[in-house]
């Protein structure tokens, strides 16, 4: 009896923990994607490009801020990168949405701040 009590423990933990990684795993949200962006009532756009490998991010950022590259986090659907710069750095933290958009927040160095949200654009 307590053999089998210990094997659908094993097989509940066994099966729990697969689950809880397919949770974290992060969504991949590699590609070019096409960003607008409010920060305090002012719009822009920006083309962004995405590089992830597991939950390191890399990319591209063309916009109004200039263009630069960049390095962040991705962590089950969320991300986080930062755009450096001779002014501050530029935050942008979001979450990949079921609809496959990209939205979040952006923090212009404590200044200032908004919100974003990016379409896949290729």
């Amino acid at each position: 009896m307590a053999g089998q009590i210990f094997k659908t423990f094993t097989r509940f933990v066994a099966a729990a923990a697969l689950l809880l990684g397919a949770q974290l795993a992060s969504a991949d949200v590699t590609g070019k994607w096409a960003f607008s962006v409010d920060i305090m009532g002012q719009t822009g756009v920006a083309q962004v490009s995405l590089q992830q490998d597991d939950a390191k991010l890399s990319g591209h950022y063309s916009g109004q801020l200039g263009e630069t590259d960049f390095t962040g986090s991705a962590t089950g659907n969320d991300i986080e990168f930062v755009l450096v710069g001779s002014q501050g750095n530029v935050t942008y933290k979001g979450a990949l949405q079921d609809d496959g958009t990209l939205k979040g927040t952006v923090d212009l160095g404590g200044m200032a701040g908004g919100t974003f949200t990016a379409r896949k654009s290729g």
